[in-house]
C-alpha cells in the first residue's frame, strides 16, 4: 500500500474501465484526476485515483471546494487558494498502485481515508 497526498484536483469523470477493484468492487467508482504527491519519494506526479463518492467527500468535504459538472465530468469551481491545497494535501490516501496510462500518468485505487 502506498501512502498519497492529493495536491491538485484537474477534473474527476465517472469510471468507465473494467478494472479488479479491491475495496468495495461493486460500488461505482469515481476516476479524479490530478498532481499526487507520493509519500515514500516525495515524487510529485500527474495522476488518476480511483475512488467512491463518499472517499471523494472524505477528502475535499468541509474545505470550501465547490465541484460543479460539465457533461459527463466534474470539475472544481475555483482553483484551490493556497489554504485549501494545504488542507486537501494534509489528508492522508492509502491506495494500491494499479498501473500508469502512458509513459508518466500513475494509478491508484484509493482504499482508506484517513483525516
Amino acid at each position: 500500500m502506498t501512502e498519497v497526498h492529493l495536491i491538485d484536483i484537474d477534473y474527476i469523470e465517472q469510471n468507465t474501465e473494467e478494472l479488479p477493484f479491491k475495496y468495495k468492487p461493486d460500488v461505482p467508482k469515481l476516476k479524479l484526476y490530478g498532481n499526487l504527491l507520493i509519500a515514500e519519494t516525495e515524487e510529485e506526479t500527474k495522476g488518476v485515483l480511483f475512488l467512491t463518492q463518499k472517499q471523494l467527500y472524505q477528502i475535499v468535504g468541509g474545505k470550501g471546494i465547490e465541484i460543479v459538472t460539465d457533461e459527463d465530468r466534474w470539475y472544481v469551481k475555483h482553483p484551490l487558494n493556497k489554504e485549501q491545497i494545504k488542507q486537501v494535501g494534509l489528508v492522508t490516501i492509502n491506495a494500491e498502485f494499479i498501473g500508469t496510462i502512458g509513459e508518466d500518468i500513475k494509478c491508484y485505487e484509493v482504499i482508506e481515508v484517513q483525516q
